[in-house]
């Protein structure tokens, strides 16, 4: 019972959340520019959830918050949200929206013990490449990590360049 609330509740709150970035007079502002950007290597982050989160913020693929014209001090919306990760048998997880406020993307932390849940979502990831989390909701795209411990999940219909991202799970 509390696993179908919960995953509800999750899709209750995508939907949700999905509107809130519709406007266009929002922009990101990354933490790098391009050419610093390509300085950035992976051998110096922890090779943890955190690190890789951090990561992938600093090589400007994913975003913390949507800063307009005239304010870029202090952020107008926040481009995270937190996930029910146990639903999916997962100790941790986040999603990361992105500016067209439709794409997303969740990195999820399997690296301590894995439950049977993790172990079948994984499992189904590993053979085709996608999971369905909720009955109603679309079917995902996985990816996992080299080393097995983490995953990010996200929805291949919205257009939005996932490789970038899914690449760099190499060096995790």
């Amino acid at each position: 019972m509390k696993k179908l609330l919960a995953i509800l509740l999750a899709g209750a709150m995508m939907f949700a959340l999905t509107g809130c970035f519709g406007g266009s007079s929002y922009q990101v502002k990354n933490a790098t520019s391009d050419e610093e950007a390509a300085d950035i290597s992976a051998k110096d982050y922890k090779k943890d959830f955190d690190g890789l989160q951090q990561y992938l913020l600093d090589k400007g693929y994913i975003y913390k918050f949507l800063y307009d014209e005239n304010n870029t001090e202090k952020p107008r919306q926040a481009m995270t949200s937190e996930v029910y990760a146990d639903v999916i048998g997962a100790n941790d997880g986040i999603r990361y929206y992105f500016p067209d406020g439709k794409s997303f993307i969740e990195i999820y932390d399997y690296s301590g013990k894995q439950n049977d849940t993790a172990k079948e979502v994984l499992a189904e990831i590993k053979e085709n490449g996608k999971f369905k989390p909720i009955e109603a909701g679309d079917e995902l795209t996985g990816v996992i990590s080299e080393s097995g411990k983490y995953l990010i999940i996200y929805n291949p219909k919205n257009k939005y360049d996932y490789d970038k991202i899914t690449d760099e799970l190499k060096n995790w």
